[in-house]
């Protein structure tokens, strides 16, 4: 039955949808017929092309099947918008706007532009009126007189209307107030004018982004990825793209963004992850991934301990002292004086230093030290055959003298014997010490390890006792890990990226070191950094303001933009978030303004006791599955509490204990530690043990609590017993 829709234009509008579900049909079964093989087909194609032109060909099959996808999904929703637009002196155009492009062969007419167009952004950027929007060519300006929007799902137009007649927040609130999925999706129909401006933002020019809890940093993030590989697809490949996430479990949160917008292959990790690559065998075994689990669990004046040696370990002013250590390293790495081998000189101590320092200067230096072993290997086999050489000319000249001078008979027998013996002797002993030469050639030099070179420096620092105690052990800290690249790039070598752009995501809990590690690549990457000071858990010990990393890593070259607007709480939670924000307010702080979509009140639950509380968790859980919500966070302080509050509710519901080796996001009821929670949304949260003596009146712990505020799309309750944290109190 065709659904009723109440707009003068229904009838035109689902006229014209038709049409263009016809074209797509028409191009997309010529396209099965030239390649062979249906859309809805899952398997490899497999043509190998050969000669001049072969990776042209490879390129151009790659494009056909990326274009049979896309028109396959095309079918279900063609386009979301459309847009009329008069540039001056010209005549009025219509635009119909999608996720994918659609053309018409063989003229290529555009039917759909792609939202990535250089004419979207007139759909993006504003309302009705004066408008204008770049294009390769130059400014274009003019009139924009309609914009439309439409609601079509599995190729059925289900509702439209124009900017200015209903008013847009009204889509807008439409499409925000449905459930959450147990992944992050696209939000190309929503994409909003401050929105649009950091998915556009040029390729070359580093970008930071301070983005309000909600803002949708994250999503926005991945649409720039995408519009750059639109923007700039005859330089950038998704290969040549990074995503740096907080840990495994955000990377599969997000992990279905790019392909619903048509991008595969975008490298993405974890710094740590990262460091895994470069490091290979010297990676150390780093303690405790979770940095902040042992913040929680800690005392105030440990914490203050742990973030002091943090903080100076993420510093720049660490990485040039590390890189002043190596440097002298590499001055006096050389064994003092001449090397010889017996009575021969293998190398003089100028040779020596000319070779390493010198000729090889290119090189790491345990490649150096290799380059060095090979002369030696070769010196030594000449100096061996030359004292062999000796022993035979002298032990001849010898048995020549026995000879002449006793006659014939047992004692020149006997002495014959005795010298070729002890000539036989020497050679083996030539023998023996040019086989342990080399391993006593590598002991004049000291222990190369990255971890040892490494602790050596902070040795030579002080302050660093159990660091130093944990690399003697085969570990490190995940605030080493900047510092052991240097070290291991300076040594081994690091094979470069060929990333052109980065999108660091939750980039306030980087330290400058890090971020100045990344920016050092080979390719000298643009780079995209999103995150929130508020939300700054790290603050102690890595970023506390966005000017710091624009001046000491970016020297000023860096553009900054603030997202305000939250989409993803209600009025209700955003306002409540925002008092726990006030208690320590950030640097130029700016708090979040949420789009106007109104929702329950928050509620502050107080209990007798632990008991009362996993009853009135049951509750709650119970309610909102029977008002139809899909992902339901309970949040412990600590994962010691999750294990607990888990074991206690499994029996009653299944429930899900997403833990720190987590790394699939699955949704349903969990039960997750503070810690992991960075980055998720969920429909309805409830904060256990919500306290004084929990959540103490601290910057550290107003930064925790907001974020655990902030995660929820509907629903946010705080449980407690005894006193209710003074952060959330007006």
């Amino acid at each position: 039955m065709e659904r009723r829709i109440d707009h003068p234009a229904a009838k035109m509008e689902i006229k014209h949808l038709k049409e263009t579900e016809t074209i797509i049909a028409d191009e997309l079964e010529k396209l099965e017929v030239e390649l062979g093989i249906r859309a809805e087909e899952e398997r490899i194609v497999v043509v190998r092309f050969e000669g001049d032109q072969a990776q042209v060909l490879m390129n151009t099959m790659r494009m056909k099947l990326q274009a049979l996808h896309q028109l396959a999904l095309s079918k279900k929703q063609p386009y979301f918008s459309r847009i009329d637009f008069i540039p001056k002196g010209g005549q009025e155009d219509t635009y119909y706007i999608g996720r994918w492009g659609v053309s018409k062969t063989p003229e290529y007419d555009v039917v759909v532009a792609d939202w990535r167009s250089p004419i979207a952004n007139l759909y993006y950027s504003g309302q009705v009126g004066p408008m204008r929007y770049e294009t390769p060519d130059g400014t274009v300006a003019g009139e924009l007189n309609l914009k439309r929007m439409f609601t079509i799902h599995n190729g059925e137009l289900e509702s439209m209307f124009d900017s200015g007649v209903v008013s847009q927040d009204a889509y807008l609130q439409g499409v925000l107030g449905s459930v959450s999925s147990d992944r992050l999706k696209e939000i190309v129909t929503t994409i909003q004018a401050e929105q649009n401006y950091v998915i556009r933002h040029p390729l070359n020019k580093p970008l930071i982004v301070q983005g309000v809890a909600g803002s949708g940093k994250t999503t926005i993030a991945l649409h720039r990825i995408a519009w750059l590989l639109y923007a700039y697809r005859e330089v950038l490949s998704p290969n040549q793209m990074m995503i740096l996430a907080p840990n495994p479990l955000f990377l599969n949160y997000i992990s279905q963004v790019l392909p619903d917008l048509g991008v595969e292959n975008v490298q993405q990790t974890t710094f740590m992850g990262l460091c895994e690559r470069w490091l290979k065998k010297q990676m150390p075994k780093i303690k405790e991934l979770n940095r902040l689990e042992d913040k929680l669990t800690a005392t105030q004046a440990e914490r203050e301990r742990f973030a002091k040696i943090a903080k100076r370990k993420g510093s720049l002013q660490f990485k040039g002292e590390l890189e002043a250590y190596l440097e002298s390293i590499e001055n006096a790495i050389l064994p003092e004086g001449d090397l010889r081998f017996g009575q021969a000189v293998l190398f003089t101590q100028a040779e020596l230093r000319e070779i390493f320092l010198r000729q090889l200067r290119h090189f790491p230096l345990q490649v150096r030290v290799s380059e060095l072993n090979k002369y030696m290997k070769t010196r030594l086999k000449k100096a061996a055959r030359e004292m062999e050489a000796l022993l035979e000319k002298m032990t001849e000249e010898r048995l020549m003298m026995l000879i002449n001078r006793l006659p014939e008979g047992e004692e020149r027998q006997s002495r014959v014997k005795t010298l070729l013996s002890s000539r036989d002797a020497r050679k083996k002993e030539i023998t023996e010490k040019a086989r342990i030469y080399p391993k006593e050639f590598q002991a004049l030099f000291p222990d190369m390890r990255v971890t040892a070179v490494y602790k050596d420096f902070l040795e030579t620092l002080g302050g660093f006792e159990e660091t130093v105690a944990l690399l003697e052990k085969g570990g490190a800290y995940p605030e080493d890990l900047p510092a052991l690249t240097v070290v291991m790039r300076k040594l081994c070598g690091i094979p470069f990226e060929s990333i052109l752009t980065m999108v660091v995501d939750e980039a306030q809990d980087f330290s400058p070191f890090q971020v100045e590690v990344l920016k050092e690549m080979e390719s000298k990457p643009s780079f995209t950094l999103v995150g929130d000071l508020m939300q700054g858990i790290h603050e102690d010990e890595g970023i506390s303001s966005w000017e710091e990393i624009r001046k000491e890593v970016f020297h000023g070259e860096v553009t900054r933009h603030d997202l305000v607007q939250s989409y993803r709480n209600t009025v209700e939670i955003m306002e409540f978030a925002n008092i726990v924000a006030q208690k320590f307010p950030v640097e130029n702080q700016r708090l979040a303004k949420p789009v106007l979509r109104h929702g329950e009140e928050v509620v502050c639950h107080g209990v007798k006791n632990e008991q009362a509380q996993l009853h009135y968790v049951r509750e709650m859980v119970k309610r909102w599955q029977d008002d139809g919500f899909k992902t339901i966070a309970l949040i412990a302080k600590t994962k010691t509490e999750a294990k607990v509050t888990h074991k206690a509710l499994s029996a009653y519901f299944p429930i899900t204990l997403i833990g720190q080796e987590q790394t699939e996001y699955r949704g349903g009821v969990m039960v997750i530690p503070a810690s992991l929670i960075k980055g998720l949304e969920f429909d309805c949260v409830l904060v256990l043990n919500a306290n004084r003596e929990q959540y103490p009146l601290t910057p550290f712990m107003a930064r925790l609590l907001y974020v655990m505020c902030t995660r929820p799309l509907h629903r946010l309750h705080l449980c407690y017993t005894g006193e209710l944290t003074a952060l959330v109190t007006k």
